[in-house]
């Protein structure tokens, strides 16, 4: 691509690139909008003052830590420094996958990292940050402050679930390859309007199990007829194995939506 400058907003990106394109120009984006200037009047927080929460991939880019400090006293936001902070931050509870791996643990070090301060929170990986939100902490990304409404409330927005986040990365993709290169994404508006219950969808974020993956397990059975009645509830279920993920869906149909009642996945083959 004729080694253009990269830039980037998350630190485990900027890490990754300079490791691996040694070669590169790599750069946080946070020192370069410090120096160049930031967007035109960007609102103010609700509160006055913010509690800076460095990700732990930052711990040694004082750069960068400077970078986020100098654009919050553009903004005329009071600086709350956290007992950890800088090179001896600590973990959201996100990192090396710990939520995946141990959620117990995880849940714990997120619960001590919050409890260091009353003040709402602002951090510069929508990980960490979504990581305090889970837990009901006000908290938000420092590119809200830049890029909101002024009746908005970033610090009250809760968690993205897996599928939620997922949909938004296919969202920007596809207005990305409309806007700037003018071709369609391949099945955008191809959308199944499915009912989750809030119950529901938290089965589904503790199964990790996206509602696109879901979708797909309807349409199959709808479109093969592949699928069970359960003589009780009425409810049908059946299952598809997309890739290599086997999903089993329970759900029932309306004059037009989907109800989804539950889900499970295993990766083992039955023959």
């Amino acid at each position: 691509m004729g080694s253009p400058r990269v830039v980037t907003a998350c630190s485990s990106c900027q890490r990754i690139f300079r490791e691996r394109l040694p070669d590169a120009r790599v750069d946080s984006v946070w020192p370069l909008l410090a120096e160049i200037g930031l967007p035109t009047s960007p609102s103010p927080p609700r509160t006055p003052s913010l509690a800076v929460h460095d990700p732990c991939a930052a711990r040694s880019d004082p750069d960068v830590q400077d970078g986020v400090r100098a654009i919050l006293a553009k903004l005329g936001i009071e600086i709350v420094e956290l007992g950890h902070r800088r090179e001896t931050t600590t973990c959201c509870g996100y990192g090396g996958l710990m939520s995946f791996a141990n959620p117990e643990v995880a849940g714990k070090v997120v619960e001590r990292r919050i409890a260091e301060s009353g003040a709402d929170y602002v951090a510069y990986c929508a990980m960490c940050r979504d990581n305090f939100a889970s837990k009901g902490k006000r908290s938000l990304h420092l590119l809200d402050l830049l890029f909101r409404g002024a009746d908005s409330d970033p610090a009250a927005r809760s968690r993205p679930t897996f599928s939620e986040r997922h949909e938004n990365r296919a969202r920007l993709r596809a207005r990305l390859l409309r806007e700037l290169w003018g071709e369609e994404s391949a099945g955008e508006g191809q959308r199944m309007n499915l009912i989750v219950p809030p119950e529901v969808m938290a089965v589904l974020e503790k199964r990790m199990i996206l509602v696109e993956d879901v979708a797909k397990v309807i349409t199959h059975a709808e479109a093969t007829g592949e699928k069970l009645e359960d003589a009780i509830t009425g409810h049908l279920i059946a299952c598809h194995r997309p890739v290599t993920v086997t999903y089993w869906v329970e759900y029932s149909l309306q004059t037009d939506s989907v109800v989804v009642h539950d889900a499970y996945s295993h990766r083992m083959q039955v023959r």
